[in-house]
């Protein structure tokens, strides 16, 4: 479904309409933006037809209890997400608007609309579909995937006036009217109708973000020349940072068909070209806030997965294969820059010990207080890294061999200078069963409780000039890490520079 770079764009559209005089101008507005179009007639069966995986269906309903209903909000095949679906209906039928919102449609327009409109809101609703399949964390996502989706939520129970889930938070709304002598949207009314706080003004919205932005303006004349600014309005929301993730409906007069269709191109999320009640409005709400949550739920995962993708678990630092790529980045920005960079290797002493005397949980629970000192006592601008069983690498943007050898003695007193308290909550742990079974006494069990651990430090640095003559991160490393066993051989708990050229 991408664009091709001329406003076209791909995609499989499917039209259901009894009315041929309707549907072959539907086909030519579609096929005149790129769209690939099959048509229909009967919209009995309409199911068994959406094996073909339409990207969008679009509808016509004529009455009450059309059978096309039956196509509306109907899941794809495989079980996932329904298609896409764009309801027309004849004009001046407010009820059964309602009735193919609230079938699932996600968007409802008349019979007779411009083929300008339809065109910006085709491309509308695939677009959002676009997005929405390019994150991961769908119902259909991979198996890799499974235990981290979460179960589709819903916003509205059973449609306006219902409470919101409550797993979901009370939505904030924020209605403008930049243009006075509009129609009208009450706050109070509207707020009622989807359990939300609605706060009202002129211009733009204070204090915390909205999750819906409505722009009521009814009381555009003409089209474009005060339409404009509604324009330039929506593309201000959308490019502030704290609204441009705010979903956005546009109430526009009928006539207003070049600014309807310019907002949906910019990215609105809901343009209104008709009179509608403020029922009509909620739902269409509802459908906007479900959106933006869904989108949200899977952000949220992409994030989680990354994070886990970099993070070591049981410290919450970074790992090895984050910290490698992150490395040579630092090293570039350091010649670049002219400020040079330390590397420091760090291990924990004796560490085998501590797993064969007192457990892999005690273990465990020194390599998580160990690095949470180191990160501690480090600047903001460094990055540590479990890179090993116990050991640790920290790279120091803009430090030279001495201030870094002084971070470096601030780390070791860190974390020699207080015993680490193994079994702090006082709870009944593997520790302390594991420590009475080789003490087999309660006063050596807790003395066994509170352990001295020290680490060792390599420590190496480079010059802007150093790393312009063909220094690599992995030297710089292979200094530290010289370095560390240098600390090592020296007799452990101490830090040790990297040996300078004679």
């Amino acid at each position: 479904m991408a664009s091709d770079g001329s406003g076209m764009m791909g995609g499989h559209v499917l039209i259901v309409d009894r009315n041929p005089a309707r549907r072959a101008q539907i086909r030519s507005a579609l096929q005149e933006i790129g769209l690939r179009v099959e048509e229909d007639d009967d919209p009995s069966g309409l199911a068994a037809r959406l094996t073909r995986r339409p990207d969008l269906l679009v509808i016509a309903l004529d009455r009450e209890g059309d059978a096309a209903h039956a196509g509306i909000g109907h899941a794809s095949p495989d079980g996932g997400r329904p298609f896409p679906t764009l309801a027309l209906v004849p004009p001046g039928r407010p009820a059964l608007r309602l009735a193919a919102l609230r079938a699932g449609a996600e968007e409802v327009t008349d019979h007779d609309i411009a083929a300008r409109i339809l065109q910006a809101r085709v491309r509308s609703l695939l677009r959002a579909r676009e997005a929405a399949a390019a994150l991961p964390g769908r119902e259909d996502v991979a198996l890799p995937m499974i235990g981290l989706a979460e179960a589709a939520a819903t916003f509205w129970p059973s449609g306006p006036g219902a409470a919101p889930l409550g797993a979901l938070a009370r939505p904030r709304v924020f209605v403008m009217s930049p243009i006075a002598g509009g129609a009208g949207l009450s706050p109070d009314l509207l707020g009622r109708l989807l359990g939300a706080d609605v706060a009202f003004g002129p211009a733009g919205p204070e204090g915390p973000p909205p999750d819906l932005i409505v722009i009521e303006a009814t009381a555009v004349r003409g089209d474009l020349d005060q339409g404009a600014r509604i324009l330039a309005i929506l593309a201000d929301l959308r490019g502030r940072q704290a609204t441009r993730d705010a979903a956005t409906m546009v109430l526009l007069p009928g006539r207003a068909i070049e600014t309807a269709a310019l907002a949906l191109d910019l990215g609105a999320g809901d343009v209104v070209t008709a009179t509608v009640p403020p029922e009509e409005i909620a739902l269409r709400a509802c459908a906007l806030l479900d959106r933006k949550a869904a989108a949200e739920r899977l952000r949220a995962q992409v994030r989680s997965r990354l994070r886990a993708a970099v993070t070591d678990p049981l410290t919450g630092l970074y790992n090895l294969h984050h910290a490698n790529p992150a490395l040579l980045r630092l090293a570039e920005a350091a010649r670049q820059s002219g400020d040079g960079l330390a590397v420091m290797m760090l291990d924990i002493d004796r560490f085998k010990s501590i797993n064969d005397r007192l457990g892999h949980g005690a273990g465990d629970r020194v390599l998580a207080e160990v690095a949470r000192r180191l990160k501690a006592h480090l600047r903001r601008s460094d990055h540590l890294a479990r890179v090993g069983g116990e050991e640790f690498r920290a790279v120091l943007p803009g430090a030279t061999l001495t201030e870094a050898q002084a971070i470096a003695e601030g780390l070791r007193r860190a974390i020699a200078v207080r015993p680490f308290d193994l079994d702090g909550r006082g709870d009944a742990s593997p520790l302390r069963h594991g420590a009475a079974a080789l003490t087999g006494t309660p006063a050596r069990e807790a003395a066994l409780r509170e352990i001295s651990v020290t680490i060792s430090i390599g420590v190496a640095a480079a010059t802007a000039d150093d790393l312009a003559a063909g220094l690599t991160a992995s030297d710089l490393v292979a200094r530290a890490d010289a370095a560390l066993y240098a600390a090592k051989a020296a007799g452990r708990n101490r830090v040790v520079p990297e040996r300078q050229p004679a």
